[in-house]
């Protein structure tokens, strides 16, 4: 058969022989071809031949890259293309037709069984060595088919041989660079990994199966490891998917990660995209390296930074001048300045406050004699505000050892000066306030024993007052055991309710009493606070005003004279002991009741329409009625009763009763004692007045104690709770000092009102030092305010007033409170206090930048009692009330101006009283 008609015949499985890229590349008609290949139905390939020319074929075999080859069934070539003479050796086609494959080839048992295979089977693919026409061997890609008749009778065989020697090289060198590359990978410290689209690991290095204490083989195939938690694989896997899907590197700067050991560790992670060649990404790269105790040491020197300076700085020294050359950014934030603006200004020493530069130039003449050491100056910032700096600095020496540089750290030292100057004024405050204070004041340690039960206190400290009232010398208590000096604290239950107050931070006040047969008898008032190693008690001596209240009670019997206060709204009457005992009750709380109580079901109606009738007219009624006594007996009585109203609701009534049964049966027959009846009544009347001024009293000193005392006491509680996580901190010593202080100032003031029996025109009067007290009282406030406080004090430190101290600081306290309370949160509070004195007044202006108030609205309703001028914010509508009566009761007035949106001035005018 001609070469020509032989190829043609086997042309379909030839075509099988040849690979598509070699088609792709070798066929100009590419489309038609590569249809041939994909669709290889008979029809169709037959169609093709039909389409396609003899030289189209002959350009196909002569330009293919592949050898081919056609044989009989023996193995002998009836065919091959010049692909084949070139990779054999081979220079024309006589030299290999007619001859057999095995000549070929190095392994002719192999060739021999592959023949038997091809007729078998049909077909062969594999790999085989062979022989070229120099003896020489090497490795070819086979690829061979039967070729049938269309009888199905097998006809020739047909082969396609590829050199495998470049591929072998290319796998070997591969391969060596695989294990080379490997090598360096596992020399490194650092984490290296590549992932797959699946999130799973395709390869890891040395150091990351160490850092997971797994093989590199147990790493491959995985997600991570199962003992890592399951946030930190989702995190991974967040940052894994963003990279596949922008094709971005990934920083995370602290990644974690557990170890087997159960350790958590700090990894820094790089992760980038692994592209194949159209672009299309494949896989990830990631880096990691353990920045764990990196992280450590950055911490420490970021707490060591922060300890030591806020900002660091470099200078020139030229010619004895010293030039700032660098500094950190922080300067900016110290001073408000940057380098260059300090520049333009001359130099850092025109913005040190004048009276420190002689401090600096000294301490800058030993710097330039190589001497290292710290200074402290104040400078005036950009933005006006004073600034304590330290200012540790060190000369560098050039290589002939003068000094031509110098390096510093400055702290900002501002609050530890502010503070030190507090504890020094705190210190001499308390010292003075032990000294002159008129409770006796006991500061114990707690002693314990060894399973940590509290068995005794320990005097750490002890007042003149203390020591006064116990009768003994300040070295015979101090270091002494309560328990041991005094067994009545165990017998009356004292040690235990002092044990309580150490172990549950909670505040104790009670009043008792002191039996004859022990040391100080008489009646106390004390107060048991809590402290970080035991509790503090004040001690203050009522006998007299128990004794005042066992007198007062005395002659409310003799007059027969009691008390009762009615509640409106409880439907509840509240008698006084000497009211109890005339209307022969057995409790002093009569339930589901009104005024009509007083009265016999003759009089009820009378007293339920004078109560109507003081509730529309606000004004008091005085009536003689009987009374049903709770034995029965009926009597007469005198009821004197008095709205109070809240606004304009009514809220009840109090007032008081008079048993004048006696006066009342002898009046038509004694007339000489008509007298002695008006005496009486206006007996009554007085003692009803000085009953509703002491209960006025009692009233505004209960609130004045509640609202004065609540912001001090809640500051000592929370400030000795800090205090016990650091017990080392100073600056809240120093605020615990300086609550301590106005809390014992407030309880000194609230003692003299409390002792206050007469007229407020013969008040105690002291001398006020304005600016002192406005200042306390703001930083009383501020303390718990926990919110930016910018404040303004233009008073004087001389001006003074002569006043009733504990009325000006209440007056002061309610008014900067509700400066406070009501300012807005989103800005920061500012108050501004200013004066402005004539001839006989002075005037204290209060001023906040607040929401303001509707004047035109609630002008007239502002000073009185329960107004509150915002439902949503915590009160009780009291401040402003006790104000207008308090500064009124010094002379005084108060008046407000404000604009809504504009904030609030209050006037405070007292008669002018220099001292």
């Amino acid at each position: 058969m001609e070469i020509q008609g032989l190829i043609q015949t086997h042309w379909h499985n030839l075509l099988n022989t040849v690979p598509i890229p070699f088609i792709l590349w070798s066929a100009p008609e590419i489309n038609y071809i590569l249809l041939v290949q994909l669709l290889p139905s008979p029809n169709f390939m037959e169609m093709a031949l039909e389409l396609t020319d003899q030289r189209l074929i002959n350009t196909i075999l002569t330009q293919s890259v592949q050898a081919i080859v056609i044989s009989d069934l023996e193995g002998n070539l009836e065919y091959v293309n010049p692909a084949f003479l070139s990779l054999w050796g081979y220079d024309h086609l006589d030299e290999v037709i007619g001859q057999n494959t095995l000549k070929f080839t190095d392994e002719v048992e192999k060739t021999k069984l592959i023949l038997s295979e091809i007729l078998n089977h049909s077909q062969w693919t594999g790999e085989i060595t062979a022989k070229r026409k120099d003896g020489t061997t090497f490795d070819i890609a086979v690829t061979a088919y039967s070729s049938k008749d269309k009888q199905g009778n097998t006809t020739h065989l047909l082969a396609s041989f590829s050199d495998l020697s470049k591929t072998k090289e290319l796998e070997q060198y591969l391969k060596e660079r695989e294990i080379y590359f490997s090598q360096i990978l596992d020399s490194i410290t650092d984490l290296v990994f590549c992932k797959d689209k699946n999130f799973k690991v395709t390869y890891a290095n040395k150091a990351c199966a160490d850092f997971y204490g797994v093989s590199k083989q147990e790493l491959i195939g995985i997600k991570d490891v199962d003992y890592n938690k399951k946030e930190y694989t989702k995190a991974y896997n967040f940052e894994d998917q963003k990279v596949f899907e922008t094709g971005i590197t990934s920083y995370v700067r602290r990644e974690p990660n557990i170890t087997k050991n159960n350790i958590t560790r700090i990894l820094e992670t790089v992760k980038n995209p692994i592209r194949d060649g159209h672009g299309a990404i494949k896989e990830i790269v990631g880096v990691s390296r353990d920045i764990t105790e990196t992280l450590v040491l950055e911490d420490r020197l970021q707490l060591v930074t922060e300890l030591t300076s806020d900002y660091i700085y470099t200078a020139n020294i030229t010619n004895g001048e010293v030039v700032a050359e660098w500094s950190s950014k922080e300067l900016t934030t110290t001073s408000g300045y940057s380098i260059e603006e300090i520049g333009k200004l001359g130099g850092w020493f025109n913005i040190i406050l004048k009276e420190d530069l002689t401090y600096l130039a000294e301490r800058m003449t030993k710097i330039l004699k190589g001497e290292t050491g710290v200074v402290e100056y104040r400078i005036r910032t950009k933005s006006g505000k004073i600034k304590w700096l330290r200012d540790y600095t060190r000369p560098i020496l050039n290589d002939t050892g003068k000094i031509n540089s110098i390096i510093g750290a400055v702290k900002d030292i501002t609050s530890e000066k502010e503070t030190e100057l507090k504890y020094i004024s705190s210190s001499q405050r308390y010292q003075a306030a032990m000294k002159s204070a008129l409770e006796a004041i006991y500061f114990l340690e707690t002693s314990k024993n060894r399973d940590g039960e509290i068995i005794d206190f320990i005097i750490s400290d002890v007042n003149e007052k203390a020591v006064e009232q116990l009768g003994m010398k300040k070295e015979e208590l101090i270091g002494k055991g309560i328990c041991q000096l005094f067994p009545i604290n165990r017998e009356n239950g004292f040690f235990e309710k002092y044990k309580k107050v150490a172990e549950t931070n909670t505040p104790l006040e009670e009043e008792f009493q002191i039996p004859g047969n022990y040391v100080a008898p008489g009646y106390y008032y004390h107060q048991v606070l809590p402290t970080n190693d035991g509790i503090v008690i004040q001690n203050r001596d009522i006998s007299d005003r128990k004794r005042m209240e066992e007198l007062l009670l005395r002659t409310n019997r003799l007059a027969k004279v009691g008390s009762f206060d009615y509640d409106l709204t409880k439907k509840q009457i509240t008698l006084s002991i000497v009211a109890t005992e005339i209307l022969v009750q057995s409790s002093n709380h009569i339930e589901g009741a009104d005024l009509s109580f007083f009265g016999t079901e003759l009089f009820r109606t009378i007293i339920n329409q004078k109560e109507s009738h003081c509730i529309k007219t606000k004004d008091n009624f005085d009536l003689e009625c009987l009374v049903r006594a709770g034995s029965g007996y009926e009597f007469w009585i005198r009821i004197i009763a008095t709205p109070k109203f809240l606004e304009n609701t009514c809220i009840g009534f109090y007032g008081a009763i008079q048993n004048i049964h006696d006066q009342k049966l002898i009046q038509d027959s004694l007339l000489e004692k008509e007298t002695l009846l008006l005496t009486k009544n206006k007996e009554l009347e007085s003692l009803v007045q000085i009953t509703k001024k002491q209960n006025d009293r009692l009233k505004e000193y209960t609130y004045i104690t509640s609202h004065n005392l609540r912001a001090p006491i809640a500051n000592l509680i929370s400030l000795t709770s800090m205090l016990k996580e650091t017990p080392s901190n100073m600056e809240l010593l120093g605020l615990i000092e300086s609550s301590s202080y106005q809390l014992d100032q407030i309880i000194r003031n609230l003692n003299e009102l409390l002792n206050i029996e007469k007229d407020s025109k013969e008040l105690p009067k002291s001398t006020i030092l304005i600016k002192e007290s406005i200042d306390a009282q703001l930083l009383l406030l501020k303390n718990g305010a926990n919110r930016e406080i910018e404040f303004t004090n233009q008073l004087p430190e001389d001006l003074k007033l002569l006043g009733f101290q504990a009325y000006f600081d209440s007056i002061v306290n309610n008014i900067l409170n509700n400066a406070i309370k009501y300012s807005n949160t989103n800005q920061v509070c500012k108050i501004f206090v200013s004066y402005k004195e004539t001839e006989d007044s002075l005037k204290i202006e209060i001023t906040d930048n607040g929401p303001g108030i509707d004047i035109s609205r609630h002008g007239d309703k502002i000073f009185k009692m329960n107004f509150r001028l915002r439902q949503d914010i915590e009160g009780k509508g009291m401040g402003l009330f006790l104000a207008k009566h308090q500064i009124e009761a010094m002379k005084g007035s108060i008046e407000v101006k404000s604009e809504l949106g504009k904030g609030c001035t209050f006037y405070l005018t007292f008669p002018k009283t220099i001292l």
